[in-house]
């Protein structure tokens, strides 16, 4: 019998019907239900993903009954008041999509009330976007390069410093196991489709960024400008260290070991096997399953996109001040960064075509 009871919120969006895939092909999860405002579509997912239920808020899930974890595959506009109220009605276990908040305040909120309430809280997918990268996370942990001496973002930032550089900047943080503290930021113009709100200032706007980051561990890490997009490089992120250095690129890590001429590519068991499919995804549902076990923070939490967000917005404000270095934290908590109109309020809202899609998900076959 399934041991998880699971409620998918925004299971018939564009990702939420991934989510809804993984948790039903997952032995152990049981999907009691598919929150969705989407009347003429969510029926049809509840069925191909065998969810026992519908409804239209999370309230009236909760007055029938508190699943054991629950992912919230919603706009960013909607984190807040959904995970806080997962939180309030004690659900164990929390996930949601990225960025995490518009508002810095937000995000500090929605982190500070899910650990009052002892509910764990899970955000995007920063370790597993590259092929094995949990188990090259653990490898570093293990002592494989020895301390970090210094960071790159190779691919640099070069859609949206936080609607996706989000990503990288929460892995950053996980693989490093530092803090941002000062920063020194350039950007670009906004890219074709992910334009946002278009009133206010201009420093409140995701754009593409680039520039340099000073870590609490006494590292930095460079951020080179944008490629042309048929040149952006494979690699995600690097780390390098006192005994070796990390590529975690596609399609698959380079591993060095060594100092100076001596460092060269090894090969660790889990290269041998060949990455999970649909690893983005599953890899994320087996975390949430773990922490709900274990009781700890799961990885790529909403304590990393947190602190990604204020990176981001830091990064901005930088360049606005013409790559002045910016400390971190924040003093003022109001600031805010608004992503494009589809990742703030949607398909159903914003317009599929604002992000190049034909029109909303289909059931798959």
């Amino acid at each position: 019998m399934p041991k998880y009871r699971v409620a998918v919120v925004g299971g018939a969006g564009t990702w939420g019907r991934f989510y809804m895939r993984a948790y039903a092909e997952h032995p152990d999860c049981e999907i009691v239900a598919l929150v969705d405002q989407a009347k003429d579509r969510r029926q049809a997912f509840a069925d191909r993903y065998g969810a026992k239920a519908v409804f239209d808020t999370v309230e009236e899930l909760f007055a029938r009954e508190v699943p054991d974890i629950v992912s919230a595959i919603v706009p960013v506009g909607q984190n807040r008041p959904i995970v806080l109220a997962c939180a309030e009605a004690g659900v164990r276990v929390v996930s949601c999509e990225k960025p995490l908040a518009i508002e810095l305040s937000h995000a500090d909120e929605i982190v500070r009330v899910c650990r009052e309430r002892g509910t764990l809280f899970a955000c995007g997918q920063s370790m597993w976007i590259t092929p094995y990268m949990a188990d090259v996370f653990d490898w570093i942990k293990a002592g494989g390069i020895g301390q970090p001496t210094h960071a790159t973002i190779p691919v640099s930032l070069p859609v949206e410093v936080s609607g996706g550089g989000c990503v990288q900047l929460s892995a950053l943080r996980i693989f490093t196991g530092m803090d941002v503290e000062w920063v020194e930021g350039q950007t670009l113009a906004p890219v074709p489709r992910y334009v946002a709100y278009p009133d206010g200032p201009e420093v409140e706007k995701d754009r593409p960024a680039y520039g340099r980051l000073g870590l609490s561990g006494g590292i930095t890490c460079d951020i080179p400008p944008p490629a042309e997009r048929e040149n952006w490089p494979t690699c995600f992120l690097s780390i390098e260290g006192e005994e070796g250095q990390v590529f975690l690129s596609s399609p698959q890590p380079v591993l060095l070991q060594g100092k100076g001429a001596s460092r060269s590519p090894v090969f660790p068991e889990f290269l041998n096997t060949p990455p999970p499919e649909k690893e983005m995804f599953n890899g994320r549902i087996r975390s949430l399953i773990e922490s709900f076990e274990s009781g700890e923070e799961p990885p790529s939490s909403g304590a990393d996109y947190a602190h990604a967000l204020e990176v981001a917005m830091a990064l901005v404000r930088s360049a606005d001040d013409g790559g002045k270095r910016i400390e971190l934290p924040f003093e003022d908590r109001s600031m805010r960064l608004y992503p494009a109109l589809y990742r703030e309020k949607g398909g159903d809202v914003a317009g599929w075509q604002s992000i190049g899609y034909e029109g909303p998900p289909d059931v798959p076959e």
